[in-house]
């Protein structure tokens, strides 16, 4: 075997293994890295700017790393803080004689059209909200108890912008060197990545902040309790095709039409078919352009796998990840039309 061949191969096998060992090394930290590569291509056209205005690479990445994490942090921990007590609100409004008396009403309404068993219902009811309430309580402690890995969390991830603002420029330039592809290609694979980041970051925020916000609308419309909480959840479920918000207002809907308010169960139910769950199809097609849009099928797995690998995160990177598997699968049928693969299969089968 040529000697030259034999170099190649051995330093490939080389190169493989320690690249998984730095997969090992970095798997604890892949949240924290993407969010952090996410959010500094986000905001590194500000970081330009600030470059531009001060000359002052450092300067520049700190004001933009602290800058994010004030914009992203404090907003947070006031919601938190706006969430629990909410949450108490509405954990006291659940327990009330009212409530109580109101869940006892529909009960039996329910119970008279539909043959239940009243008795075995309102047993059933009274030890599901029971364990509601202890489940609440337990996720609230492990919540605090996950403080001090949330904190460290955000160290890293506000690090590792600060560094990907003040060297992220150079580190592009030099893996282009690394990858074994046509500069165009990988120059075109940039640009689609950043595009793709950009699409679906302010993509799934605008639907997100939108129908939360239009949800904590509704239930204040028609009188409905805790209404940033039950806001906040449609938020987080928006990312859900199909369904998304419906889990939380349809559910009002049924609450308000048991208990008699039959009106203000009709406004819900408009407000939520027409302006809630439309906001999905008004605001997405504005934000993401025509080639940046998935299947919905496609985006509904690329979401689920992506909470499932990533956590939170994956919300941005699942559909990133499927978006750029698309974008090199369109890539490899035009370079094997350049080479001439695609007329010499057809040849092969004709």
């Amino acid at each position: 075997m040529n000697s030259r061949i034999t170099t190649w191969i051995v330093l490939a096998i080389l190169l493989l293994g320690l690249g998984y060992g730095c997969f090992l090394v970095l798997r604890p930290f892949f949240s924290e890295i993407f969010l952090a590569l996410v959010l500094a291509i986000v905001f590194y056209p500000v970081y330009s700017w600030l470059e531009r205005k001060t000359g002052r690479p450092n300067l520049a990445s700190w004001i933009c790393t602290l800058g994010t994490g004030i914009l992203f942090l404090v907003p947070v921990t006031i919601l938190g803080v706006v969430i629990s007590q909410e949450m108490k609100h509405a954990l006291d409004a659940i327990s009330s004689p009212e409530s109580l008396e109101r869940f006892d009403r529909a009960v039996q309404f329910f119970g008279a059209k539909l043959g239940w068993d009243t008795a075995k219902t309102n047993e059933f009811i009274q030890s599901r909200l029971s364990g509601l309430s202890s489940s609440l309580l337990s996720n609230a402690l492990k919540s605090i108890q996950g403080l001090g890995s949330w904190v460290f969390s955000s160290v890293v991830t506000l690090t590792t912008m600060f560094f990907l603002f003040r060297g992220g420029r150079l580190l592009m330039d030099q893996s282009k060197h690394w990858i074994p592809l046509p500069a165009a290609m990988v120059n075109g694979l940039f640009e689609e990545t950043r595009r793709l980041m950009f699409a679906n970051v302010y993509g799934v925020l605008a639907v997100a902040l939108a129908q939360g916000a239009l949800t904590t609308v509704g239930f204040w419309m028609t009188g409905l309790p805790s209404g940033i909480f039950w806001g906040s959840l449609a938020a987080l479920l928006s990312v859900l095709p199909f369904i998304g918000a419906g889990l939380i207002w349809i559910p009002a809907v049924i609450y308000l039409a048991s208990i008699g308010a039959l009106a203000k169960a009709g406004i819900l139910l408009a407000w939520g078919l027409l302006v809630v769950s439309m906001a999905d199809n008004v605001i997405r097609p504005i934000v993401l352009s025509e080639s940046a849009r998935m299947n919905t099928a496609i985006m509904f797995f690329a979401l689920l796998g992506g909470i499932d690998a990533f956590g939170l995160v994956g919300l941005f990177a699942g559909p990133i990840v499927f978006s750029l598997a698309i974008a090199v699968a369109k890539l490899l049928k035009e370079y094997s039309t350049v080479v001439g693969l695609n007329s010499e299969s057809e040849s092969i089968s004709s």
